[in-house]
């Protein structure tokens, strides 16, 4: 097994991410970061504020924004990768982030087609795991370790800067200008 190619697939993954290649980057992800675009889904059409302040910061901006636009998104076609991938880009600033990680040492082989890589951010291994699986000739990525990065790295600038995600979003709103019905963000799709 080439660690090599599973560092060049990733490197062209990030290159997707710059690109904005979202389509691209949504076909080539895998493991529970599919399973968490699922739930993202159901949590997009169903979750009251209730449920949407059990999970964390970055999923619930992604719910709460793009259900209070005048329109909320239409994800009825959307699959699990591209639920996935708007998620985790959901908060822009936040993007950075993906330039900063690289792939290290092998942390764990599982068998001729599953690799699991320690991902390093700047440099630094801070304990994150990325694991790369073959398939139809490329590599495809669970990218979960680096979802529960980005919405934690999303908290701490809530917390630090606003005290509470209510606020941060008041705030979100106003600097951007949006259209934006704070009521019906928190209120489920179904039934509307």
């Amino acid at each position: 097994m080439s660690r090599e190619a599973v560092h060049a697939a990733f490197a062209s993954l990030k290159a997707d991410f710059r690109d904005e290649r979202f389509p691209v980057i949504a076909g080539r992800l895998a493991g529970e970061s599919l399973a968490w675009g699922e739930r993202l889904l159901k949590l997009f059409a169903t979750a009251g504020r209730d449920a949407l302040e059990a999970v964390d910061m970055l999923t619930r901006f992604w719910v709460v924004r793009y259900r209070g636009m005048p329109e909320p998104a239409d994800l009825g076609g959307a699959g699990a990768g591209a639920a996935f991938v708007l998620a985790f880009t959901a908060f822009p600033y936040l993007d950075v982030m993906m330039d900063a990680w690289e792939l290290g040492e092998v942390a764990g082989e599982h068998g001729p087609d599953r690799l699991t890589l320690h991902c390093l951010f700047d440099g630094e291994d801070q304990g994150t795991l990325v694991t790369a699986l073959r398939a139809q000739g490329g590599w495809r990525f669970d990218l979960m370790g680096l979802y529960r990065d980005k919405a934690k790295a999303l908290e701490n600038f809530i917390e630090l800067e606003f005290g509470a995600f209510d606020a941060f979003l008041d705030h979100y709103v106003a600097e951007h200008d949006l259209s934006f019905h704070t009521e019906q963000a928190w209120r489920p799709l179904a039934g509307q």
